[in-house]
């Protein structure tokens, strides 16, 4: 593990920023291996059906060898049995292809969700505060980033979340709540008492509320990050990022962690760990089952993207991600 001192570091920093303003780092390129002791996602091998496992390991068959800006262009299923599944940033007129859902066969990567996508489909683009409907062009890989993108004439105004048009015909209503509501604070707390960590602050994001499962009763999904350093490529012990959902089972409150990186160190220095940032973007019922899915947003060192996580009772599993 690379382990540099801190004045060392922040030379380092100054020095990256000026050599690579506005560019994604190549997937070629070689970066220090982050070590985390403890990092965990909500996706097992055990939970996961035979179609979520083929699209999480589909083979990208060759559309990563396309050159680059080539279009994928195949024949759209008939309408109203696909859609995928699109992320797009504030200020950015193209949409991440996060995945996808086909009827005959459930879950989809992004990989097979872009060679679905037709040259002429509409899509409605959600937020907590309203939704856009934008027509988009056919998937394109992304070389620098290694995804595939959907382009638009139209630039968002927030982050937000892409279906086919009139996929979702009931989106439930979200309430932000003030992350500095001591009662969810004190939950976050609990949480990492729990779990044998005591991080030095506890740092609440972003806290919505929502009935997930439409049963009248609201889940609440929390967003926490916290880092010592501001250098979005730093880590040291006691960092983390995680998102947890609060729900009602039976007539007890529990705890649900959907991804959580709690980062340690062999050493009390800092480390060259490029640690995701997650939080919480929407909630959308994506295959029309009832229960809704959970988007999240990811951030990092000159990347980002989003993880669509499922709820099933207290089971948790990811479904879907596209990370740059």
């Amino acid at each position: 593990m690379l382990q540099l001192p801190r004045s060392v570091l922040i030379v380092l920093l100054f020095t990256l920023s000026a050599c690579s303003q506005n560019s994604i780092a190549s997937p070629e390129a070689t970066i220090p291996t982050p070590w985390f002791a403890g990092t965990e996602t909500a996706l097992a091998a055990s939970n996961t059906t035979p179609i979520e496992e083929a699209a999480r390991t589909a083979t990208p068959l060759a559309l990563p060898t396309l050159p680059p800006g080539t279009a994928v262009v195949f024949s759209p299923p008939p309408e109203g049995t696909f859609s995928p599944v699109l992320y797009g940033l504030k200020d950015n007129s193209s949409f991440l292809v996060v995945g996808g859902i086909k009827k005959d066969q459930g879950w989809l990567s992004s990989v097979q969700a872009a060679q679905f996508v037709g040259e002429k489909m509409n899509y409605d683009l959600f937020s907590s505060t309203g939704l856009i409907q934008v027509s988009g062009s056919v998937a394109e890989f992304g070389p620098s980033c290694g995804n595939h993108f959907i382009n638009s004439s139209v630039v968002l105004p927030e982050s937000m979340v892409g279906v086919a048009s009139g996929w979702v015909t009931n989106k439930r209503v979200t309430t932000d709540v003030s992350t500095d509501d001591p009662a969810y604070i004190q939950a976050v707390a609990e949480w990492f008492q729990s779990q044998g960590n005591s991080p030095k602050e506890i740092r609440v994001t972003r806290i919505l509320q929502v009935d997930m499962e439409g049963d009248g009763v609201n889940e609440v999904l929390i967003s926490a990050s916290y880092f010592t350093e501001k250098f979005a490529f730093l880590t040291e012990t006691g960092d983390y990022s995680v998102v947890l959902m609060r729900k009602v089972i039976g007539n007890t409150v529990v705890t649900i962690p959907l991804v959580k990186d709690y980062y340690v160190s062999s050493v009390p220095e800092f480390e060259v760990s490029y640690p995701n940032i997650y939080t919480v973007a929407e909630t959308m019922d994506l295959n029309g089952d009832g229960t809704l899915e959970v988007i999240v947003d990811v951030h990092h060192w000159e990347g980002w993207g989003a993880i669509v996580y499922r709820v099933d009772g207290q089971n948790v599993r990811e479904v879907m991600r596209a990370i740059c």
